[in-house]
């Protein structure tokens, strides 16, 4: 008897931080609940270079397979990064200007099942919505309003869009989809929510006034208890449906793509030995070509306040500060030819400069993400 295996789909990972633009030290596993449906189906989960394949056991036709999911199926699998910290300091996890990534947030993929590509050289690419939390599918729903009143509404609805209940009375009868919640002394707001009865996935919770006009919070949550415990970057839905019928159809290709993070670069240039007259001399930082190729530009810094600073001094020693004015890409490849130079007599001080640490932090700067590099002279 011949086994054979046809790929069912493959996912990729890639980043365009990295030179090659596949994602380093990231990886994808199937949830518990995922991990059993692919032994169930006859499935085998493969982590390979640049991201995963999944296939599935066919007859000896190559193609029908041994045990038929249906039409319907969702496979789901969690992100990690091995050095998390570093990935969240190249990426950029924002889904827009309004909806910033934050450290308690996750990030969700998924596909969209009309929208497959069986093109290995133009997969599918899965962009990424940022999720507010990951939780236990019982779990107490706990906040604040500011100037909250005494009472609110509350609602859950799932993917699809239907409104479900969040438990059941203590007679076991399900919970109205609408409940009216009271404001305690300390001014917070509390439900448990129980979705013990419900699929794993997104569930939306609303907050409305009682009189229902408006609404006054709204929060995306994941809700798998088997997840919720572990340090989870995001989750990946590929999803299937009858509709489309491609589950067994040709292999399909996606792409999971992360995006390079971008900031304000300034330099703090510190005079530490007191060889270079700060009065007599004009220091500027000078971008004397792009260095580094793509995607680097070339940028424009401008001193910030006096040279040197009249309020900030590091190490309490004399300071100039340099602030780009674009934002600059991280990249794998540093940025070349960032000179520091002194007037009079364009005379070069320091050919190249360093550029920001990709693990170091990250500040506001008036609104904007920004590197800080210290440079002594």
């Amino acid at each position: 008897m011949n086994i054979i295996y046809q790929r069912l789909f493959n996912l990729g990972i890639g980043h365009d931080y990295y030179t090659d633009q596949r994602a380093k030290g990231v990886t994808l596993l199937p949830t518990p609940a995922t991990a059993t449906s692919l032994v169930n189906g006859k499935m085998l989960f493969k982590k390979v270079n640049n991201g995963i394949v999944v296939l599935y056991r066919a007859l000896d036709d190559g193609i029908t397979p041994m045990i038929d999911l249906g039409g319907d199926a969702k496979f789901t699998f969690y992100l990690s990064a091995d050095y998390k910290n570093e990935f969240l300091n190249i990426t950029d996890l924002d889904e827009s200007v309004s909806r910033r990534y934050e450290s308690s947030n996750i990030v969700y993929f998924t596909n969209d099942p009309a929208n497959a590509s069986t093109d290995a050289g133009s997969p599918e690419t899965i962009t990424h919505r940022v999720i507010d939390s990951l939780e236990s599918q019982l779990f107490t729903y706990l906040f604040s309003l500011p100037a909250g009143p005494p009472e609110v509404l509350i609602r859950v609805t799932n993917a699809p869009g239907s409104l479900v209940s969040v438990g059941k009375s203590t007679d076991g009868t399900p919970l109205p989809t609408t409940l009216t919640l009271s404001k305690s002394e300390e001014d917070l707001y509390s439900q448990q929510i129980d979705l013990r009865n419900q699929p794993t996935g997104l569930y939306t919770i609303t907050i409305r006034d009682i009189a229902d006009a408006n609404t006054l919070r709204e929060e995306l949550v994941y809700a798998d208890s088997e997840l919720a415990s572990r340090d989870v970057l995001g989750i990946v839905d590929i999803v299937y449906e009858t509709a489309t019928d491609h589950l067994y159809g040709d292999t399909e290709e996606y792409l999971l793509q992360f995006s390079r993070k971008e900031t304000v670069w300034k330099y703090f240039v510190i005079d530490k030995n007191g060889k270079i007259d700060l009065v007599a001399n004009d220091l500027l930082v000078t971008d004397t070509g792009a260095g580094g190729g793509d995607p680097y530009d070339t940028y424009v810094f401008n001193r910030e306040g006096d040279e040197p600073h009249a309020d900030i001094r590091v190490n309490n020693l004399d300071t100039i500060i340099f602030r780009s004015t674009a934002p600059i890409p991280f990249y794998e490849e540093p940025k070349l030819n960032l000179e520091l130079r002194r007037n009079p007599g364009n005379l070069q001080v320091i050919a190249n400069l360093p550029n920001p640490s990709h693990s170091g932090v990250t500040k506001d700067d008036s609104g904007s993400p920004a590197s800080e590099i210290y440079v002594f002279i």
